[in-house]
């Protein structure tokens, strides 16, 4: 049977090597590159499979890899990694196609729930609309509250801005996020995040 293929590009070796091995025990075949231009140089020659990217690279950012891919018409699931919890650049990451935003160090269990979606997308497209769907739904049960406080983190605001927005103090916001949290099943901002862009929010930066 193939393996499913993922390439891994970040230009840290003793990191990429980490994930290598970890990606191999899993029951990937990894291809491993040490910067954006490398990924990019065969770009039109991808094997069939997700592209798992760093963010921060002296080269070329993900950011730009993930868009000259989309230029190039690569269409091979991107998730996007980086070991800066910088919540605007996961929201940019996911307005630009990406599918899951990880913060290293991330754990196994997160690659892998990243990685199974990316795969869902590339060879389960009814297996995909399905989980939009759940998406949504997730999203369309939430009081107004809670629904209006996730479409606010989608676009960027932070719990201060939030706060205010809604005319809420800072304390108060804390719990309905963690509420939010617990309704949507994840238990991180990126997650949240994910969930948001897969029901269609946070599609805009207004």
């Amino acid at each position: 049977m193939t393996r499913p293929v993922v390439h891994l590009v970040d230009d840290e070796d003793p990191v990429r090597r980490s994930i290598q091995l970890m990606l191999k025990v899993m029951g990937y075949d990894v291809l491993a590159y040490d910067s954006g231009t490398a990924l990019l140089a065969g770009a039109d020659a991808l094997k069939p499979g997700c592209i798992l990217l760093d963010l921060r690279m002296p080269d070329v950012d993900g950011l730009e890899v993930q868009r000259r891919l989309r230029r190039a018409a690569v269409d091979s699931p991107i998730v996007m990694m980086s070991g800066h919890g910088d919540l605007a650049v996961a929201l940019q990451a996911m307005r630009d196609g990406a599918i899951a935003f990880l913060e290293k160090p991330f754990a196994k269990s997160a690659l892998k729930q990243a990685l199974d979606l990316a795969f869902l997308k590339l060879l389960d497209p009814a297996g995909y609309r399905a989980y939009l769907e759940e998406a949504s739904d997730k999203v369309a049960v939430l009081d107004p509250a809670a629904r209006a406080i996730l479409g606010h983190i989608a676009r960027g605001a932070s719990n201060d801005g939030v706060a205010a927005m809604l005319g809420l103090s800072p304390p108060a916001i804390d719990v309905a996020r963690a509420r939010l949290f617990s309704d949507l099943g994840v238990d991180s901002v990126t997650d949240a995040l994910r969930v948001a862009f897969a029901a269609g929010l946070g599609l805009s930066s207004e």
